[in-house]
């Protein structure tokens, strides 16, 4: 769903860890064998120089960002996919909208929420890496009551 290229970096990650493992799983036994414990040493170097090669390639693609704090009625543009969330937090009522799109600024509405009524005190969405997104209040630069927080989906 979010691309082969992040479901071909897990499944490579997964197959490195099971292969470490099983070498690790040999190791007791082989230990007597200087031969084969030298071979295994090197697979063994091998699997992590490939599991680092793997881990630097992912920071890449955004896997491993921090979710954060982002500030209302700022544009931000997304690195990888990710999940925004803004939700009413207390205080004076207000209104806002969560704006997803290619310009800068984005002008799609992906939702609205307005805590007069007492409902649709939350909004979410996804983003996709290279969007640019916004939690726009109705009124910027007032405090609005809102909170906003973006988390990348890996």
């Amino acid at each position: 769903m979010f691309g082969s290229r992040d479901d071909a970096l897990y499944a490579r990650v997964q197959e490195l860890e099971g292969r470490v493992e099983r070498l690790t799983g040999l190791l007791g036994t082989l230990l007597n064998d200087g031969d084969r414990h030298a071979r295994l040493t090197e697979l063994a170097e091998r699997a992590e120089g490939a599991l680092r090669a793997l881990e630097a390639r992912s920071g890449a693609v955004g896997i491993g960002e921090p979710r954060f704090q982002a500030a209302l009625d700022t544009v931000y543009q997304a690195k990888t996919f990710g999940y925004v969330a803004v939700y009413f937090v207390g205080g004076r009522t207000a209104r806002m909208r969560l704006l997803i799109g290619p310009q800068n600024p984005p002008t799609a509405s992906a939702g609205y929420a307005s805590v007069s009524s007492g409902v649709n005190s939350y909004i979410g969405g996804v983003v996709r890496p290279g969007e640019y997104w916004m939690a726009a209040t109705h009124r910027p630069g007032l405090k609005a009551g809102f909170e906003c927080v973006f988390t990348p989906i890996f």
